[in-house]
């Protein structure tokens, strides 16, 4: 019953993030942003969810992951009621700071706690079934989000009256967080373990959390890995669309842009699925399948950074997010298996802080790129930076590969 009570809430989560997902630009511009203001306020969301990221994990670890959950969501309720009823740059900006706020509490406080209490009850060795779980929760409830997001605005602009025909999609999120809370706070517990972390002081966390990483160096490889994540999926999430529009003959065919959407979703969403299954059904070695699965993705982008055949290009973008959904299913299970419970979510937390920081700087470098080469020749680069980090994680995790079928 709990299983299916914290799928529920992991659902409606992500569909509470998807439903502003495919709105949240213009739904500023409607709300008094303007062209030269919209990236200063998305940058100051984008900052507060990268400066916070770290500390938040600690808190969700040494305070308690089920009140730092909980906490996310009601700041959240404050920043959509920020930007509910509040115009012009700062109020705006104060809304999304919130908002950046509320996403560091959340982002591996829920995760952490899902894993801990799978863990507790079905073991370390089902590790890819909850991994695959999460993933697939996360995928479906951010495309029944945005797919929800984009219809709302003109159902409000063709039955509702209000001030902006973004407002609805405010305030059904609004409905929905007030939800979410209210399942996690009678239905989310904690186990002992992480009860008794809570007498800990922050100081003494940040040195237990830093050692165990630190030392590991099987933790030190993954994080080494998913920055070339956050890398190419910068170069693909900024570039694809242009690029596609380049390809299409006529404005006739713009609709394709929304087939492509669904296929990233449906592609990662079978991805993890069939990862699943591999591991399951075939004992897959989760270390070597990993490695395989980064080095497809990389040769994957090559061959759909050279195509000039729409249908071809499709296919490869479509193939490089199921390769994608596929390798999160190792790559979580190795990462999770290394961490102990009582720093979870502070490991987590800074997967999710690598992974931003490789985005950006992927930008950064990309937006210098952009005006000497080609955007083949930057998702080229991309790869490249992902075969990299394969060549330089290869040895240990081979290593750890061995280690794990002679024990």
């Amino acid at each position: 019953m709990k299983l299916k009570i914290y799928s529920i809430i992991l659902f409606l989560n992500s569909f509470l993030t998807g439903i502003l997902t495919p709105v949240i630009s213009l739904l500023l511009l409607d709300k008094g942003a303007t062209l030269s203001n919209l990236s200063l306020i998305l940058g100051i969301y984008a900052f507060t969810v990268i400066v916070l990221e770290l500390p938040t994990g600690i808190i969700a670890d040494v305070f308690g992951r089920k009140k730092s959950f909980c906490l996310s969501i009601i700041v959240s309720l404050i920043s959509f009621t920020i930007l509910l009823f509040g115009k012009g740059f700062i109020l705006l900006s104060i809304g999304m700071m919130f908002y950046g706020f509320s996403r560091a509490l959340s982002s591996g406080s829920f995760d952490a706690l899902f894993i801990d209490y799978y863990i507790d009850n079905y073991g370390k060795d089902k590790l890819h079934n909850i991994t695959t779980r999460i993933n697939v929760l996360e995928a479906l409830g951010m495309s029944a989000g945005a797919l929800t997001g984009g219809i709302l605005p003109k159902l409000t602009s063709t039955y509702f009256s209000l001030s902006s025909i973004y407002d609805l999609n405010i305030i059904i999120r609004l409905i929905l967080a007030s939800v979410v809370v209210i399942l996690g706070l009678i239905f989310i517990t904690e186990t002992a373990n992480n009860n008794k972390e809570k007498h800990i002081t922050i100081k003494q966390h940040i040195i237990n959390s830093s050692s165990i990483v630190v030392k590991n160096s099987t933790i030190i490889c993954v994080f080494i890995s998913v920055f070339s994540t956050g890398f190419f999926l910068s170069s693909l999430e900024t570039f694809w669309q242009p690029h596609f529009l380049s390809l299409l003959p006529n404005d006739g065919f713009m609709g394709l842009l929304g087939v492509m959407a669904f296929l990233y979703f449906a592609a990662a969403t079978l991805g993890s699925i069939g990862s699943n299954k591999l591991i399951k059904n075939y004992k897959f070695n989760t270390y070597k399948m990993y490695l395989i699965l980064r080095t497809l993705i990389a040769v994957s982008m090559i061959i759909m950074a050279i195509q000039t055949n729409i249908p071809i290009f499709r296919c490869f973008y479509s193939t490089i997010y199921l390769l994608f959904g596929m390798a999160n299913i190792p790559e979580g299970v190795i990462l999770n298996r290394e961490i102990p419970n009582e720093v979870r979510a502070s490991v987590l937390s800074v997967y999710s802080l690598v992974i931003q920081i490789g985005g950006l700087t992927g930008s950064l470098l990309y937006s210098i790129l952009i005006n000497y080469v080609t955007i083949p020749t930057i998702w080229t680069i991309s790869a490249g930076i992902i075969l990299i980090t394969i060549i330089v994680i290869a040895k240990k995790l081979i290593f750890e590969a061995t280690v794990k079928n002679t024990a």
